[in-house]
């Protein structure tokens, strides 16, 4: 299950910004986006069945695209992140925690009108 307070997938942006070589800033920036794919690929595991039950989707199709898009757009600023290699993820990893919060958002409107049993059950 998503840990709905994920708080992001590193201890601190502080690991990554004090690094004293690009190849550790990179590997460090890759260990990020690993917890981030992780992350990611818990919520899309808990969401897999009702993106594919075709009977309940018509009841949240709006919030099951809100859903999709926001996993994109968290999708995008790691790939981003790790062609850029930045020195400072600060602010990325800032957005990342707001689409962490919409998922959240939107995951609860789909629950609400849904049977908890079509969420990974």
């Amino acid at each position: 299950m998503p840990n709905m307070d994920y708080p992001g997938p590193c201890p601190s942006c502080a690991l990554v910004e004090n690094c004293d070589t690009e190849a550790q800033r990179k590997q460090r920036i890759e260990h990020y986006c690993k917890g981030l794919e992780m992350e990611l690929n818990s919520w899309k595991a808990r969401l897999f069945d009702i993106f594919a039950d075709d009977k309940r989707k018509t009841d949240v199709e709006d919030t099951l695209q809100l859903i999709r898009s926001t996993l994109r757009e968290i999708e995008m600023q790691m790939e981003k992140m790790r062609f850029e290699c930045p020195m400072n993820i600060t602010g990325t990893e800032t957005a990342i925690g707001r689409k962490f919060e919409d998922l959240r958002v939107h995951y609860s409107k789909a629950l609400s009108v849904l049977s908890p049993g079509y969420f990974g059950g």
